[in-house]
């Protein structure tokens, strides 16, 4: 039996096991937006992607992977507000998530891996039994995807669903081997806990690791709130772009805050100016919140900034508005991180229920 962690966000899915830790987009191509792939195969071979069928979407080629560059493709997307755990395409995501995660291990070929996963819902997700028994259907039972040619099946016989902040709770107690950390604020003490997505931006609370339910929030306004920001100025002052293409343009220019995009590859536009008032405008309106949000409690000690969205939040202005915050190192990878620990912390391969706090 492995350990299998998935944090399946609307933007990102982050995936976990002894074997490995990968981060590959929510959604998809249908393999007939790239037209005549023989003559494209070489361009292909040198990005790390792959194609993935199974039975639940028959006659379907998807191209999926860590380095899926959907460009102006149309995408088989999984974002929602509402009922995304029972769409086709969150399903879909499942079974290519377990497949991915299975290719490390042979037994998936040459017979069935078994599997127990740890996984997580927004907090407001967590408190509706209808969906967290949603989210078990979906994984729990046999799945089975062919990648590149090559049939993997999974079966998972037990899930286990946190709330999503709860992982990088955890993360931040308990150490690589399973071993709780001495002397880390969040087991004794009140802290926040703004955990920035794809799609929301969470707010929480937790007091010696219990919920603290009047000290919370859930914004519908993800990082694809701030890519819409910047194509709609982009696109204002010079072509279209799509935001696809704004996501791929934050991931590789983030690190030195240069941000320089071609539509065609004989132009370019320095779009940094744009980028830079827009991510600081995103900033201020999660500060913001965050602020209202805790503003009626003193005894707050840290505020956690965690989440992929978290490394477009402008530090410096964040931490005007809110002193107490802290940002969590990779806190793009803190939760699927947690939900790994809470399974090596729980011997959930041992025994368990499929739901946890």
């Amino acid at each position: 039996m492995k350990l299998f962690a998935l944090d399946l966000g609307n933007r990102q899915v982050k995936l976990m096991s002894e074997k490995s830790t990968k981060i590959l987009p929510s959604y998809f191509v249908d393999a007939a937006e790239y037209g005549n792939r023989d003559v494209l195969s070489f361009a292909k071979g040198e990005k790390k992607t792959s194609d993935y069928t199974t039975e639940r979407d028959r006659g379907y080629t998807y191209v999926w992977g860590e380095g899926l560059d959907a460009g102006n493709k149309v995408v088989t997307d999984t974002i929602r507000v509402d009922g995304r755990y029972n769409t086709r395409e969150f399903r879909l995501l499942v079974d290519f998530a377990l497949a991915e995660l299975s290719r490390d291990y042979k037994e998936s070929t040459s017979g069935v891996l078994d599997v127990v996963v740890v996984t997580g819902v927004p907090t407001e997700d967590y408190d509706k039994e209808e969906v967290v028994s949603q989210v078990i259907s979906a994984f729990k039972g046999v799945h089975s995807a062919t990648i590149d040619g090559v049939f993997h099946v999974v079966k998972v016989h037990d899930v286990y669903v946190l709330m999503q902040p709860v992982g990088t709770a955890i993360d931040i107690m308990v150490d690589d081997n399973g071993e709780v950390r001495e002397g880390v604020d969040i087991e004794d003490s009140l802290v926040g806990i703004v955990d920035c997505g794809g799609g929301t931006v969470l707010i929480d609370a937790f007091e010696a690791m219990d919920l603290d339910k009047k000290n919370r929030r859930q914004m519908f306004e993800g990082a694809y709130t701030l890519y819409s920001a910047i194509r709609e100025q982009v696109t204002k002052k010079f072509t279209s772009i799509n935001d696809n293409e704004v996501e791929r343009l934050l991931r590789e220019g983030s690190e030195k805050e240069v941000y320089v995009w071609s539509p065609n590859g004989r132009e370019s536009y320095d779009l940094t100016d744009i980028v830079m008032l827009e991510r600081d405008r995103y900033t201020r309106k999660v500060a913001s919140a965050v602020s209202a949000t805790y503003k009626a409690n003193k005894r707050m000690k840290t505020v956690y900034v965690t989440g992929g969205t978290a490394n477009l939040l402008i530090k410096a202005e964040f931490e005007r508005a809110v002193p107490i915050a802290k940002f969590v190192d990779e806190s793009e990878i803190a939760n699927v991180r947690g939900f790994y620990k809470y399974g090596l912390v729980n011997e959930v391969l041992i025994d368990g229920n499929q739901n946890a706090d």
